[in-house]
């Protein structure tokens, strides 16, 4: 890890604070729907995303108890794995390094597929004989997977400590009929 001589006085000193531009808020989110069918198939996608936004990671439970972030624990400097980029990594009342440099700052960028679901409707002719107007069988599944480089956790966070309820992948299967 690095820092930077930001005021040119040749020493590192509260002078050489920034302020970053960077919030958790998004500067883009967005999605699309894509509804489609052919025949008897029907298929429904919502994929979601999100841009601009950076989280902090906070490593206020992290030292002797454990509790590492695995990516900080990963990627941690030590003698066999020496590093310009990752610090070590020591208890968290010894760490000089552990708050307020863009280190712990992380991109959230993210696309998610949202929602996905394909269905087929059984066709009119074979359910009047049996004395049904509509039978349709689906399958529907929500957040199936994230593209990000938010590792640590779930890049729609807002919490530094990732104290946040993931979003959840549900996977559904039903009938829809009618008489």
């Amino acid at each position: 890890m690095k820092y930077k001589d930001y005021n040119g006085d040749g020493k590192i000193t509260p002078d050489d604070q920034v302020r970053t531009n960077f919030t958790n808020i998004p500067l883009f989110t967005g999605g699309f729907n894509l509804s489609a069918s052919y025949k008897n198939f029907d298929l429904t996608v919502l994929i979601q995303g999100a841009a601009g936004a950076r989280q902090f990671i906070s490593t206020g439970e992290m030292g002797n108890i454990g509790n590492y972030f695995s990516d900080v624990y990963n990627n941690r400097w030590t003698i066999d794995n020496p590093s310009d980029v990752h610090p070590r990594i020591a208890n968290r009342s010894d760490q000089y390094y552990s708050s307020g440099n863009d280190y712990w700052l992380r991109n959230t960028d993210y696309i998610r597929l949202k929602n996905l679901e394909v269905g087929y409707n059984i066709p009119s002719t074979l359910l009047k004989k049996i004395g049904m107007s509509t039978l349709r069988l689906y399958f529907n599944g929500l957040n199936l997977f994230t593209v990000s480089k938010f590792k640590i956790f779930d890049p729609e966070t807002d919490n530094a400590f990732g104290q946040y309820y993931p979003q959840q992948k549900i996977l559904n299967v039903g009938i829809v009929a009618a008489f």
